[in-house]
């Protein structure tokens, strides 16, 4: 169970992702999906510093997942990866991320089955020896940020619809994987900083 403040926290940033994406609200998606369901395992978020064609150094987190298919059926993969922190930041994982970012992070995985987040969108056969693995990226804040929120979508064929409160119009909104990691205190140097998994669920947005 998530702490109060955590519980506050994700309440706030869920609510800012649900206005970007015209829904009303996440709630906690049920225990059993309702529809096909890709395992999903992912490492732990950690940041890296790269040196960009202008000479600047910009820092990155990145995390790296595996996808595998034992749903019964070959299925289309199309990760949306949306990261959101208590800042206030709404991040979309790819974007504002430079070229020369991904090979840095590859090198640094050493991973020989490990595809490019535009190589592994497509279609995903069955079983574990077809699992895709890849790895999301995503600027580095230039300020404090004690807690994030990972949203994975693409994962989950499950799907309800909602009324929106506000406008009452009806909202499609798909199963999706949400990991908390905290990240507390101000560090000098970003690969000193504190990463501890909080919680991980699955909610519908």
């Amino acid at each position: 169970m998530m702490r109060k403040h955590t519980l506050l926290g994700c309440t706030m940033l869920l609510a800012v992702l649900a206005w970007q994406n015209a829904a009303p609200a996440f709630e906690e998606a049920g225990a059993v999906p309702r529809g096909w369901q890709l395992d999903f395992t992912h490492d732990q978020p950690r940041t890296l510093a790269v040196t960009l064609p202008d000479g600047s150094v910009r820092w990155y987190w990145y995390m790296a997942y595996k996808v595998v298919n034992n749903t019964g059926e070959d299925r289309l993969f199309i990760p949306e990866i949306i990261i959101a922190t208590d800042a206030g930041d709404i991040l979309t994982a790819g974007q504002n991320v430079p070229a020369a970012v991904y090979p840095a992070v590859a090198n640094k995985l050493n991973n020989s089955l490990l595809e490019s987040p535009a190589q592994v969108v497509g279609k995903i056969l069955q079983g574990p020896d077809y699992a895709r693995e890849s790895v999301a990226i995503w600027p580095a804040a230039d300020h404090d940020v004690d807690e994030l929120s990972i949203f994975i979508g693409g994962v989950s064929g499950e799907t309800a619809t909602v009324k929106n409160p506000i406008t009452g119009e009806d909202v499609l909104v798909r199963r999706s994987r949400m990991i908390t990691y905290a990240t507390p205190g101000t560090v000098i140097k970003p690969e000193d900083q504190p990463v501890k998994l909080v919680a991980e669920t699955d909610v519908m947005r």
